[in-house]
């Protein structure tokens, strides 16, 4: 779906928003009187914008038209899916394989764990016994997997990327379409971004922790977010973390932090999977309650702790929808159907605040998704 990364500045004279600042009202108790006399005129544009953002994206996000294609998709095809270790990996994967299921494909879901040898392991054995198609979720450059990937294409396998490391797709090369490529990521963040400046009707002081290890498909994630942050005047410092330590470690981690910067006002995880022991670390520490948690691929949990209070914010993915976005790629790919755009856009994306989460037994995913592309894919 192709989305602007945020609304110009231009289109913020109507008068449905408040995007003068000092005529606003107040914003979490700020005063945007107060904010308008110190922050310069560019940092005021960029919070403009983000109020314009926050606005837009809290509303409820439908999900994206998805082109019929010619005749229906074709069946008894064998996909295989390469996951990683983390839950939205899970549910991502979950998705291909019910949406393939539902073509009559087979399906093989192979786990990586996550690490570069795992995962170049696997695609040793996927290349050994090249299927129609394959979706992988990346833990290595495509670089470190040229030669099974050059196989695969040889053999005519479909290929299509999740979260790809950096890699630009390249004309006649063996990976023809991407899902979270750098566009989605680079939206994600923008919209972290915007969503703390709005909240805070200014600049604000951030944290946004991450697990460098993949700046390949974060680095996006974090430069837009940090863009945003210091565009408003506030600042965005970085904490490192290991995925390997979620639940572990990390939520001591992000309590170090806060502990050594007691004037943090907002905690922006790149993925949702952070916030696993995160409020009762928080609780022990005293911290409850004096930081907003801001999440990346909300889930379940996460719409049931910004309902109770604990965390304030999360930005919806494609998750389970991605899933199918993927293989909606691979069939177009098997059919000649040209891709346009949809090889590499920004997929739905919502903010989740307090006030638009009703359901919190809901996914959140766009509406109807699964109908969306069965209809496309002429299938009942």
């Amino acid at each position: 779906m192709q989305t602007k990364l945020s609304v110009p500045v231009a289109t913020l004279a109507a008068g449905m928003l408040c995007l003068v600042l000092a005529a606003c009202g107040s914003v979490d108790g700020r005063n945007a009187e107060a904010v308008s006399g110190t922050v310069s005129s560019s940092e005021k544009a960029v919070i403009a914008d983000a109020r314009a953002a926050y606005a837009e994206y809290t509303k409820r996000q439908p999900a994206a038209p998805v082109p019929a294609l010619p005749s229906p998709a074709p069946s008894g095809k064998r996909l295989v899916v390469i996951t990683c270790s983390i839950p939205v990996c899970v549910t991502l994967s979950e998705g291909a394989e019910e949406a393939a299921r539902k073509l009559g494909w087979t399906v093989t879901t192979l786990q990586s764990n996550s690490t570069p040898q795992g995962f170049v392991s696997v695609m040793d054995q996927v290349a050994a016994d090249p299927p129609d198609a394959l979706a992988y979720i990346a833990a290595v450059p495509d670089s470190s997997i040229r030669s099974q990937l050059a196989k695969l294409q040889a053999a005519g396998t479909k290929i299509t990327s999740i979260s790809p490391l950096g890699d630009a797709l390249m004309p006649n090369g063996p990976v023809q379409a991407v899902v979270f490529g750098q566009k989605d990521a680079a939206l994600t963040g923008t919209l972290m971004g915007q969503a703390v400046v709005a909240e805070a009707n200014g600049p604000a002081k951030s944290v946004f922790v991450w697990d460098p290890s993949f700046v390949g498909s974060w680095g996006p994630i974090k430069d837009a977010y940090k863009k945003v942050l210091e565009g408003a005047g506030g600042s965005a410092d970085i904490l490192d973390v290991s995925n390997a330590n979620i639940g572990k470690t990390v939520p001591s981690q992000i309590v170090s932090y806060l502990q050594a910067n007691p004037d943090t006002e907002y905690v922006a995880l790149a993925v949702v999977d952070y916030t696993a022991g995160l409020d009762a670390a928080l609780r022990s520490a005293g911290l409850a309650g004096k930081v907003k948690i801001l999440s990346r691929a909300a889930d379940a949990a996460s719409l049931k702790a910004i309902q109770a209070g604990t965390q304030w914010a999360s930005i919806g993915l494609e998750l389970a929808a991605a899933g199918y976005r993927a293989v909606d790629q691979l069939i177009r790919l098997m059919m000649d159907v040209p891709l346009g755009d949809r090889a590499d856009a920004p997929g739905w994306q919502q903010i989740y605040i307090k006030s638009n989460v009703t359901q919190t037994s809901d996914k959140p995913e766009p509406p109807d998704y699964a109908q969306t592309y069965y209809a496309a894919w002429h299938v009942g």
